[in-house]
């Protein structure tokens, strides 16, 4: 399973920077930890969906679909190195904001441990999270590049690094940053979405 701060108390130092004030004379109304539950719910849909996503694009090799590594037409065409590793970013993305959600539905504050829904919500949650782990690696996100004209790949692929999990891969930006800008981007149009749905 993913580690998490309270699994870990070693990374509450880094997590310190953050810190929540909610004042004290704040009342919990407990008819609006339905929205919340829409939320988690349909975060862990949308981390199902684009698990499934990022899964159906390991199965096929970018020169299969692609002879010039590009997908798309007018006005739309993105490398399909920077689609996969824009959905892999969402999906990590999404996690972390399913864990989020998660952790504020077991908030004492809300009185809601026994409620059998969110109990239902947590364990779709953890089994999301789990699929994203078992069907996405490394070798998930990787791009073989065009071959030249001799049947050579044109550059060196780098090293990998066998200690990688799905949390904590990193990818190198391309010359025009355009990897890691794209997937910023999506992840939070997604974020902003699900809020702006049930705001």
């Amino acid at each position: 399973m993913r580690k998490r701060f309270t699994d870990h108390p070693e990374l509450l130092r880094t997590a310190a920077t953050v810190r929540r004030e909610i004042p004290d004379d704040f009342k919990y109304d407990k008819k609006k930890l339905k929205h919340l539950k829409h939320v988690l719910h349909n975060t862990n849909v949308a981390l199902g969906t684009l698990t499934s996503v990022l899964n159906e694009f390991s199965k096929i090799k970018g020169p299969d679909i692609s002879p010039d590594g590009l997908l798309g037409g007018i006005g739309y065409i993105i490398p399909v190195k920077d689609i996969k590793q824009s959905v892999n970013s969402a999906v990590h993305s999404l996690s972390d904001v399913a864990d989020c959600i998660a952790d504020e539905l077991t908030n004492p504050k809300w009185n809601a441990e026994e409620d059998k829904e969110v109990k239902e919500l947590i364990k779709e949650k953890d089994e999301a999270i789990e699929k994203v782990e078992e069907e996405i690696g490394p070798d998930d996100v990787t791009v073989e590049e065009p071959e030249d004209d001799l049947g050579e790949p044109k550059d060196e692929p780098e090293e990998k690094d066998d200690n990688l999990h799905p949390g904590e891969i990193s990818f190198p930006e391309n010359k025009e940053g355009m990897s890691k800008q794209a997937g910023d981007a999506l992840s939070e149009a997604v974020k902003i979405s699900l809020l702006n749905f049930y705001k």
